[in-house]
């Protein structure tokens, strides 16, 4: 098949066209890095997808100052009183599987925007029921789920690109803890293990594996 000079030139016109209206696969906006981290608490499964800065040679010019103290107007967006969203690019977002308890307060099972109020001797964290919007140039704190205190912790060791961790894990609870620079924020995550559990089984019970765990091992077949 031959093209011709002017054929070649609309093919690749067209091809332009349609690659500028697709945006291509790059890296994250600033150099910041996606991440993801989930655990199980008991039988609830907790993650968290985030975005992660880095601290690149700004020690001692993060905290109060990149990170704005308590809240704060942007000059973007709606919001004239906005917390930081606990991370960089989009909204820092926490998924329950069932409902839990942060810090003893309840919020039910879902998917909530996190956002941090900073303040060098005590941290307000926001869970939002708005988790879609961009940051929190459109925070509203009409859609608040839950929000609770906590004291943030100085750490021995410099963090570089901000994480999230789990520590201090028991059968039915553990410690999140948001890591930056020299700064760890920790929030206690409880679960109500024993009623999940029965719940589990009263609903596995009028399943077929119900009915495999009430017939006893000598009359089952195959």
């Amino acid at each position: 098949m031959k093209y011709t000079f002017a054929g070649m030139i609309t093919t690749l016109l067209s091809i332009i066209h349609i690659n500028a209206q697709i945006p291509l696969t790059v890296l994250p906006s600033g150099g910041n890095k996606k991440a993801s981290v989930s655990e199980r608490i008991g039988l609830t499964d907790v993650t968290i997808q985030y975005s992660r800065p880095g601290v690149k040679g700004r020690e001692g010019k993060i905290w109060g100052q990149l990170i704005h103290s308590s809240f704060a107007d942007q000059g973007f967006g709606s919001s004239k009183a906005a917390p930081w969203r606990a991370g960089a690019n989009e909204n820092t977002v926490f998924t329950f599987s069932t409902d839990v308890k942060i810090e003893g307060q309840p919020i039910t099972a879902g998917s909530y925007g996190f956002f941090i109020a900073y303040e060098p001797d005590e941290c307000t964290l926001i869970f939002s029921e708005n988790y879609t919007s961009w940051g929190s140039y459109f925070y509203d704190e009409k859609e608040d789920a839950l929000r609770v205190k906590v004291k943030p912790e100085v750490l021995s060791n410099s963090v570089e690109w901000l994480k999230y961790e789990f520590s201090n894990q028991t059968e039915n609870s553990a410690t999140i803890s948001l890591q930056w620079e020299k700064i760890s924020i920790p929030l206690r995550v409880e679960t109500d293990y024993i009623n999940i559990q029965l719940a589990s089984f009263r609903k596995e019970l009028r399943t077929e594996k119900g009915g495999c765990a009430m017939v006893p091992a000598t009359e089952y077949k195959p």
